[in-house]
């Protein structure tokens, strides 16, 4: 046995000893290799690790320092009437904190907060956003407007101020009729003159239009949805997704000023899907209140442009007669993002004239009462958000990343380079050809311009109604 073992050692031996050199050191080279790339991966994939939970860090901070909103004044669990405000936000990456804290990016008032909150307002950050103007209140005073003396505004009358003038203008027009109002629209009812309160404080009296348009019989009224984004320069957009259209339950003929269901439109008003004659538009054919009415008008030869290009020129006219008040109410508030969200209620004549009745700040969004219209608000509310900014496309924090300068920056707004280089406008300034170019221009009218971009790149379906669109006269070049 032993000598058996000692020949295959011999011959193990003798194997070993017949296998080349140059076969031994590979197998040894790439051994080391081998081992050397495990502990390389091993680095990697610890790095790698290291980086991603880095990352995640990093997005989670950034979740918790950005895309925060607050509410005023605070809302209770059980409070519905923000739903779809609470529910866009959400979708759009915010996260609610609470009023009091700093950090919020965005504030939605739904109250004017300009008066409790005033010192407060008047110390936000600049990246912080609040969904409305210091001195609002008066374009949406009811008082205020009504007796601005507006063309296309019926005649409105302050009482007890402007009680004598009431009076004389009832005797020099006989067949006018008045209906008595206070600040907040509540108890609307035709009264002839004499039975009229001309004592009561906070209240007005206003023509009331006789011979208004009718759908099916009823009286309606349209709900615009105005968007301000900025005071100076001034800024107007119209939402034209569609419009809020309010019918009266009751039919206005035969007419009793005692029924107001025929002439006042209540918080139980005949919806679009009500009514006869505009029910096949809206659920068969899928238009909106918009569209549906139109396509109404339409049918009896007439052309529903002639009613919305009124109503773009009383939303330019309301807001011009009192922006220089707003302009005022805007100085203490330096910092910070402001824009509107309005609704301005209108009537139609038979004659198709168009008449403003008010202008509502904090328009209801809530659909509890017409689940219908949810949708409106929804799209409202996308469009809105999307237009100031709070909906941006870049999800990271404001404060340590400029997200606007990656979506417009100053290469998006620069005009005249032939004649900016012609004219040596980067030396001097003194020539006309030289004003619209950037190195010319203060760093106010650069943001101006880049905000007016940021806009039109995220306008969806708002359309600019002020300053108008120009349209070039220039022929073009063959």
């Amino acid at each position: 046995m032993d000598q058996e073992n000692d020949v295959k050692s011999c011959v193990e031996t003798k194997t070993i000893k017949n296998v080349p050199i140059w076969m031994l050191l590979t197998f040894l080279s790439v051994t080391v290799a081998t081992a050397v790339l495990l502990e390389i991966g091993v680095s990697d994939y610890k790095l790698w690790k290291t980086e991603k939970i880095n990352v995640s860090a990093s997005i989670n901070t950034s979740l918790n320092n950005y895309h925060k909103f607050a509410v005023y004044p605070t809302i209770k669990s059980s409070d519905i009437h923000l739903h779809h405000v609470l529910e866009i936000l959400g979708q759009m990456g915010y996260k609610q904190t609470a009023i009091n804290e700093d950090d919020w990016d965005f504030l939605w008032a739904h109250e004017y907060p300009f008066n409790k909150m005033g010192t407060r307002m008047r110390n936000i950050l600049p990246y912080q956003t609040v969904n409305h103007f210091p001195g609002i209140g008066f374009i949406t005073s009811k008082v205020d407007l009504s007796t601005a003396s507006l063309p296309f505004m019926p005649k409105a009358f302050r009482l007890p101020e402007q009680k004598d003038e009431f009076l004389q203008y009832a005797r020099d027009n006989p067949d006018s009729i008045f209906v008595e109002k206070d600040n907040q629209h509540r108890s609307i009812k035709i009264r002839p003159p004499k039975a009229i309160n001309l004592n009561a404080s906070n209240s007005f009296v206003q023509e009331y239009v006789q011979n208004p348009f009718l759908v099916d019989g009823h009286k309606f009224d349209i709900g615009v949805y105005i968007v301000l984004t900025s005071i100076e320069p001034l800024i107007i957009y119209m939402y034209t997704g569609d419009v809020l259209f309010r019918y009266c339950p009751d039919k206005y003929y035969p007419f009793d000023d005692t029924n107001v269901n025929q002439y006042v439109v209540g918080n139980d008003y005949l919806p679009t899907w009500e009514v006869s004659s505009l029910r096949k538009y809206f659920e068969s054919f899928r238009g909106g209140m918009r569209s549906s009415f139109d396509a109404y008008v339409r049918d009896q030869s007439l052309d529903p442009s002639v009613i919305w290009l009124q109503v773009e020129e009383i939303v330019r006219l309301t807001i011009l007669s009192k922006i220089k008040n707003i302009a005022i109410a805007m100085q203490p508030f330096k910092n910070g993002k402001y824009f509107e969200l309005l609704r301005f209620d209108l009537i139609v004549d038979e004659k198709f004239r168009v008449h403003l009745m008010e202008v509502n700040m904090s328009p209801n969004l809530s659909s509890v009462h017409f689940k219908p219209n949810a949708l409106l608000y929804q799209q409202i509310l996308y469009n809105v958000l999307n237009l100031v900014g709070v909906g941006s496309p870049i999800r990271t924090d404001k404060r340590f990343f400029d997200e606007e300068e990656t979506i417009t920056s100053d290469k998006n707004v620069a005009v005249n380079l032939n004649d900016c280089a012609k004219y040596t406008c980067y030396k001097s300034c003194n020539k006309p050809e030289c004003d619209l170019c950037l190195s010319c221009l203060k760093a106010s009218e650069v943001n101006i311009l880049r905000k007016a971009h940021y806009e039109h790149l995220h306008k969806m379906e708002m359309k600019r109604i002020f300053p108008k669109t120009i349209v070039s006269t220039k022929k073009l070049v063959k």
